[in-house]
């Protein structure tokens, strides 16, 4: 069941995961030399935030700009968990404040690495469509879009929680076994 506002309200709940997302797309354009007009990183509305940028006729910028805040929201959230997620879960520490702050921080940005809908079309407007990219760049890159799309719709039964929750709770535990 959707409820109204719910959105809205994990979107000002979870705003670090948002805020580091859209800095993750400007960090890539400005690795990739792409021009940033404008950067809102956190407001109440749809979308929550965005980047401005001038297109690229590179698949391979478009396709690191797109997917960019998966891997850089994946492994900043990781490493801002990592130290507590154990101590967490084994429920010891879980009363220190500063434990639960990086746990909601760390969640909070692993709950927004998804890719967004208006990332895989830019993807599908500046690489499928495009006449000018090759066939092999566009077979690497179509499954990649299908999958944010799966994503997206995986969100509303609350994929992207799902995600967090794992990443969150089985990487740091992976490792403390080594």
């Amino acid at each position: 069941m959707i409820i109204p506002g719910l959105g809205i309200i994990i979107s000002m709940v979870t705003f670090p995961g948002i805020a580091v997302h859209e800095f993750a797309h400007q960090i890539f354009c400005r690795f990739l030399r792409i021009p940033v007009f404008k950067v809102v990183y956190f407001r109440v509305g749809n979308p929550c935030g965005y980047v401005e940028h001038e297109a690229s006729d590179d698949p391979l910028k478009v396709f690191l700009t797109s997917t960019g805040p998966f891997f850089v929201n994946t492994l900043l959230g990781l490493l801002i968990l990592t130290p507590v997620a154990v101590p967490i879960l084994k429920f010891k520490e879980y009363t220190n404040l500063l434990n639960l702050l990086l746990a909601w921080l760390g969640f909070s940005i692993l709950m927004h690495a998804f890719p967004s809908t208006g990332d895989a079309r830019n993807m599908v407007e500046q690489i499928l469509k495009n006449p000018d990219v090759g066939i092999l760049p566009k077979l690497l890159s179509a499954p990649v879009i299908a999958l944010i799309y799966a994503g997206a719709f995986g969100s509303v039964f609350w994929l992207d929680l799902v995600y967090a929750l794992a990443v969150a709770m089985l990487i740091p535990n992976l490792l403390t076994i080594w």
